[in-house]
């Protein structure tokens, strides 16, 4: 395994979480791998619409990344131990240098704006020298011939008129600065990391689900959990922030009874949000999944009077 480009999902408490942004976008736009934001935004802490960081995974998910080696599952030793003298002064000394590189940002960026604008300051200032009004009403009217002359031959040194308009722009005062809040633990080295087992599936039900989540995902489907609707499953053509889900899928054994009232009330739950209530079944014999689909349709009829 390539341990460059492995991305790391850590493990805690038998779950598997993403704490890396960038790792959370490679997982979604190249794996198709979804799972559920389940961290708050230090704003916004009492609410539950607008998660962010850190990404929980399915354990189908899970198995399917350290499958295909796209993964590698590890526990971080530094975060089961307070932070030390020296982790708190490295702390401190990256924050130090955030504040310092957006001193100069707001710096540099001042700098060209005032370079853009550099003509309508010389102007002005031309205009103060001589004692006329500088505002815009003023400065649309043409002057008389003499003035606009006289105006001309001012001479104004540029670069220290720019230095003179920087010593206007206030000090960046540390409680104004952006706080960079980690989500990933930014200092990790490799004698900090450890690879740990991932003992998923183990039960038959879960080799059952883990077999059509697979199945799916190499159909080239985007996955969630399909709680919310009663279901093993949810299916998506595209990335479900684009698309909405088009079936809901559960799981069956090959011999499994199922009552017809079940049935009935979950094609009316899958009508009723606009899906198609999907089995999902494997059979070990030919090693595949086989699926079938089920319909709500409505039937009325007429009586003749």
């Amino acid at each position: 395994m390539n341990l460059q480009n492995v991305i790391y999902l850590i493990s805690l408490r038998n779950n598997a979480f993403i704490w890396n942004a960038d790792d959370w976008l490679r997982l979604r736009r190249n794996h198709r791998i979804i799972g559920e934001l389940v961290g708050t935004f230090p704003k916004s802490t009492r609410q539950d619409i607008f998660l962010g960081l850190p990404l929980l995974l399915l354990s189908e998910e899970v198995t399917l990344l350290l499958e295909k080696k796209i993964a590698c599952l590890v526990e971080c030793k530094s975060l089961r131990t307070l932070p030390d003298e020296s982790l708190s002064q490295r702390f401190q000394e990256y924050r130090d240098k955030l504040f310092l590189e957006q001193a100069n940002c707001l710096k540099e960026n001042r700098k060209k704006q005032i370079t853009s604008m550099m003509d309508k300051i010389v102007e002005g200032k031309k205009r103060k020298m001589l004692g006329l009004h500088t505002s815009k009403k003023y400065m649309k009217k043409p002057l008389d011939k003499k003035t606009q002359e006289t105006l001309d031959n001012i001479e104004i040194d540029t670069e220290s008129l720019l230095e003179e308009e920087l010593t206007k722009l206030p000090k960046l005062s540390k409680n104004d600065a952006l706080v960079q809040i980690h989500t990933a633990y930014p200092w990790s080295s490799k004698d900090d990391i450890k690879i740990v087992e991932w003992k998923y599936p183990l039960t038959s039900d879960q080799q059952l689900k883990y077999r059509v989540y697979k199945d799916l995902w190499e159909k080239q489907y985007y996955i969630t959990s399909g709680e919310k609707f009663g279901g093993d499953f949810l299916v998506y053509p595209g990335d479900p922030i684009m698309f909405h889900s088009q079936y809901v899928v559960q799981c069956k054994r090959k011999n499994e009874e199922i009552p017809i009232t079940d049935i009935v009330s979950q094609c009316r739950l899958s009508c009723h949000v606009r899906k198609t209530l999907v089995f999902a079944t494997y059979y070990e014999e030919e090693d595949v999944v086989k699926y079938q689909s089920l319909q709500w349709t409505e039937c009325s009829t007429l009586e003749n009077s």
